[in-house]
């Protein structure tokens, strides 16, 4: 059994993974067994409501005695820290997405945990939805992908990493250029790969909260509604399914993703956060890459 150490009570994924790991619903093999929060009074309610049987009072607590890490901080700016000190204990580590929020932070850490040998994941549990990965698969039929377009919820801050891991998963990395529309109600972000395949992510701020994704081949289209209607013990699939990814790695000590993947789709999100401010397309060479 591992023993699998939790960083971060302030989003949901930390009840969510947790739930899966002590309910054994990805085939079990592992156990969270601590949990930090910044808040304590909500990382002993999500203990006791997910079986963890051990809230610490720092991160660094989280680290000790155990066989991997989870970074589950809400927020990207939080993540970097915490994974570092992983990275340094040795520890076979999961970073929520997005992996970091500064693509500089995010070529450090995948550098720091090559050089430590330390298997890292990070990803969008998008790319591991059920009917994402019908949509993927039914690609292969349509020749060559032009167009994939994704509608998400939210601000692009929280939720942006899910378009871009998604279209990494489709085009792979290598973009181009990014251009961000912001306004009031939605963001539109247009990202181009150098020949000429294009994404476009559009981000719905209220409303309605799921997930659609539509690519378009030489000879047809195909879609994927990412939404809550695949369960399992009444936890969305595409948790589930990460935490298999996650199992795997620390099975065989090998990252189910390229660090370079991983690193490109922060670089792209963070691109278009740029060019939402300044209001002018931006070339991916400005974004760090190494």
């Amino acid at each position: 059994m591992l023993d699998i150490g939790i960083v971060g009570a302030d989003s949901t994924h930390t009840e969510n993974f947790a739930a899966i790991l002590n309910r054994g619903l990805a085939g079990g093999g592992m156990r969270a067994v601590k949990l930090w929060g910044a808040d304590p009074a909500q990382a002993r309610a999500k203990a006791a409501a997910t079986g963890i049987p051990q809230v610490v009072d720092a991160p660094q607590a989280a680290m000790e005695g155990v066989d991997a890490v989870m970074v589950l901080n809400r927020w990207g700016a939080d993540h970097f820290a915490p994974a570092m000190q992983a990275v340094e204990r040795r520890l076979p580590l999961f970073v929520d997405k997005p992996l970091c929020d500064d693509p500089a932070q995010a070529i450090q850490l995948t550098q720091a945990a090559h050089a430590a040998g330390v298997p890292l994941l990070s990803a969008s549990a998008v790319r591991y939805d059920p009917s994402f990965q019908t949509m993927r698969d039914a690609l292969h039929g349509l020749g060559r992908t032009r167009l994939v377009t994704f509608t998400l919820p939210q601000t692009w801050r929280l939720y942006g990493v899910h378009a871009v891991d998604a279209m990494h998963v489709i085009f792979g990395p290598g973009a181009q250029d990014v251009t961000t529309v912001r306004g009031d109600a939605a963001d539109v972000v247009t990202i181009r790969w150098p020949d000429g395949r294009v994404g476009v992510a559009t981000q719905v701020r209220g409303g309605w909260m799921q997930m659609l994704c539509v690519a378009v081949g030489d000879t047809g289209w195909t879609h994927a509604e990412i939404s809550d209607r695949h369960t399992v013990g009444g936890i969305r699939r595409m948790y589930v399914e990460t935490i298999r990814s996650f199992h795997a790695m620390l099975t065989s000590g090998e990252p189910p993703i390229d660090a370079g993947e991983m690193v490109s789709v922060i670089r792209v999100v963070a691109a278009a956060e740029r060019a939402a401010r300044t209001g002018r397309r931006v070339a991916l060479d400005e974004i760090p890459s190494a």
